[in-house]
């Protein structure tokens, strides 16, 4: 147990990417079947904050030699923004259906400017960089939408919000997996 608590940042991300790819897979299927599962939704949306909450603060580790020192602390204060987004969605009921915005609307923006920072390179492979950035420019102008303007965007084009959601699901869950894994493969420490 102690082993798994003091692990490598590499390793703990790498778990977390899968993990969050698996809470969003099964909380697709969970919201598409239309299932009655209370307690377990909020579990699942729990596991969801922290695995995301990983990703986010390992992120400035993996590409610690392209940005700023600042980073750091950026890293930070958003993976406590998805911390505190995720009790907010578990405990307040006039959350639970359709989330926490202002969370969704920093984490894509953060995303977004992430994935433009750091584009070209070579930290992650270019098809999850890129999906990652279409991802987040749907999800940050469509939570734009709604955080800002209190504006609804129409049922015709929540699938493209599900097609933003998708990619960048994919993108940061996938990306960041095998830009850790590349990065451990080749270290020489």
């Amino acid at each position: 147990m102690k082993k798994f608590f003091t692990q490598p940042i590499g390793e703990f991300s790498r778990q977390n990417s899968m993990v969050f790819l698996i809470c969003n897979i099964v909380l697709i299927a969970i919201n598409f079947g239309s299932f009655e599962v209370d307690a377990l939704g909020r579990l699942l949306n729990f596991v969801w904050g922290f695995s995301l909450f990983g990703i986010v603060i390992s992120g400035y580790y993996l590409a610690e030699d392209h940005v700023p020192d600042f980073w750091k602390a950026g890293s930070t204060v958003l993976a406590s923004v998805i911390v505190v987004g995720t009790f907010i969605e578990i405990a307040m009921p006039e959350y639970q259906e359709n989330g926490f915005g202002p969370m969704y609307f920093f984490w894509a923006f953060n995303q977004l400017i992430y994935g433009i920072t750091l584009r070209g390179t070579g930290i992650f492979r270019p098809v999850y960089e890129n999906l990652a950035i279409l991802g987040s420019l749907i999800i940050f102008s469509g939570t734009t939408a709604g955080v800002f303007f209190d504006y609804t965007i129409p049922e015709t084009y929540q699938p493209v919000g599900l097609v933003g959601w998708l990619a960048l699901v994919v993108g940061v869950s996938l990306g960041t997996y095998f830009a850790w894994g590349d990065k451990l493969s080749s270290s020489t420490e």
